[in-house]
């Protein structure tokens, strides 16, 4: 006959321990999910300018650095080091969303430096790094230069102004004999038309004599011969 007494429990207690360790597997993932996140979730720096690596010609007058995210206006900083390691300037940077820039309140000189950055990811975990750049000339260097170029540019613009007014000079002083020839030949015309109207006048003037003194004795011969006509005719 078939036992009717109660079942054995060793199936519920082989099955325990097997739940358990899902359980706990699931949690060490989940413990690591969580780990990782803060990791990943840290901003970072995109770009630059100057970028890094950059050579200029002299000094910039900013540095703006461009995270992948808005950064935190929580004590950010940066700081500029020669290639000695002496800290040449510290200064705090604005901060525009993604952008922090550092204005440079006298150029850099000529050399190597090192862009030493630090500022609070939006995250709110502090992030840092840096970024190399090369100066090439000084900045006062490039300015007499500068002024140098344009001192050889003025002296020519100075010559070439020059020798316009000279010939403006030259010209007007040739329009000044033009024209006091023509006064010249205009005074003699004028004083030659003066003498030939004088000279006209003073024989006019000296013929009237004459033709009076010519037609006085006409008239008086006139005059004696019709008396004499009178006379023999009485």
């Amino acid at each position: 006959m078939l036992s009717t007494g109660p079942r054995s429990s060793a199936l519920p207690v082989s099955v325990r321990p097997a739940s358990l360790l899902a359980l706990c597997a699931a949690t060490m993932l989940a413990a690591f999910a969580m780990l990782s996140i803060p990791a990943y979730a840290h901003d970072t720096l995109i770009s630059s300018d100057p970028a890094d690596g950059d050579t200029l010609e002299t000094s910039p007058e900013s540095i703006t650095l461009t995270y992948s995210a808005d950064i935190l206006e929580v004590s950010p900083a940066v700081r500029i080091v020669d290639e000695a390691g002496e800290t040449i300037a510290d200064v705090e940077p604005t901060v525009d969303g993604p952008d922090v820039t550092a204005e440079l309140a006298d150029p850099l000189p000529a050399g190597d430096y090192t862009v030493q950055w630090r500022v609070v990811s939006s995250d709110g975990h502090p992030i840092e790094g840096s970024v190399d750049i090369t100066v090439e000339q000084d900045a006062a260097d490039q300015d007499a230069a500068a002024a140098s170029d344009g001192g050889g540019e003025s002296a020519a613009a100075g010559a070439s102004d020059a020798g316009g007014a000279d010939e403006v000079a030259a010209g007007s002083s040739g329009s000044s004999d033009a024209g006091g020839s023509s006064d010249a030949t205009g005074t003699e015309s004028g004083e030659e038309s003066g003498d030939t109207a004088s000279e006209s006048t003073e024989e006019s003037g000296s013929s009237m004599p004459l033709l009076l003194g010519v037609v006085g004795i006409v008239v008086v011969g006139a005059a004696v011969a019709a008396f004499f006509a009178l006379r023999t005719r009485s």
